[in-house]
């Protein structure tokens, strides 16, 4: 009899035991759960962050931001727009066998440059240009080359204008500066020699405006300024 009262107390402390314990076990376990499911969230968050932001440096580097361009022109004076393209003409034929580096090119204006109905550089206008590079053709096959650039011409009351435009032409090419390969022959016992590039008279080039141009005259003394009836140049006044 006192075996199974000791048993059944022993059982009873038992389950006492268990049924105190037990709800410990899953508050532990809930804690434990809460704080393991705050990480993700962390990391989500964080991940949302190194996204965005790689996302606006990749966007920085396909579409960079661009300096604004201010004008120093008065808001009341004539001028010419950069990128303006203007049609240049050669007036006389042009080789490599002939030419040399640093010599000039003949060029004019094609046509009249008109601002506000007022002609500022009639068609004729000489514009400058420059042989950069020169190379006669040669033995073996060598081909000539050469190369001019176009730099600017004065408007009727002095105002240069700068332009750009640089030009390559190999012979056998295109006018480009690819080369075209040429085979050698041998004729009569010696090796042909190459092709001289030529520009032949009347060629035209597209020149661009490389900044806007202050005509250095307001829109009202625009006509006067261009007027080719009264001097223009450096003025000089003596007095006695």
């Amino acid at each position: 009899m006192k075996r199974r009262v000791v048993k059944s107390i022993s059982t009873c402390l038992c389950v006492s035991i268990l049924t105190c314990s037990a709800p410990f076990v899953p508050l532990a376990f809930a804690e434990q759960t809460t704080a393991s499911n705050e990480i993700p969230i962390i990391k989500a968050e964080n991940g949302e962050d190194e996204a965005a932001d790689i996302k606006a440096r990749t966007a920085a580097i396909l579409h960079p931001q661009k300096e604004m361009e201010v004008s120093t022109i008065p808001s009341d004076h004539a001028y010419i727009p950069k990128d303006t393209i203007l049609t240049v003409e050669l007036m006389q034929e042009i080789s490599s066998k002939k030419m040399k580096k640093g010599m000039p090119v003949p060029l004019t204006l094609k046509e009249n440059l008109i601002v506000n109905d007022v002609v500022v550089a009639p068609a004729g206008t000489e514009v400058k240009g420059i042989v950069t590079k020169a190379t006669k053709s040669g033995f073996f096959g060598r081909s000539g080359k050469l190369e001019f650039k176009i730099t600017s011409f004065e408007t009727i009351n002095g105002v240069k204008i700068p332009l750009q435009y640089v030009t390559k032409k190999e012979a056998g090419s295109d006018g480009g500066a690819v080369a075209v390969a040429t085979a050698l022959t041998v004729v009569g016992g010696f090796l042909m020699k190459g092709k001289n590039v030529t520009f032949k008279e009347g060629t035209l080039f597209d020149a661009r405006v490389t900044a806007d141009t202050d005509l250095q005259t307001t829109l009202d003394g625009l006509a006067a300024a261009m007027d080719t009836s009264k001097p223009h140049g450096t003025v000089i006044v003596i007095k006695r």
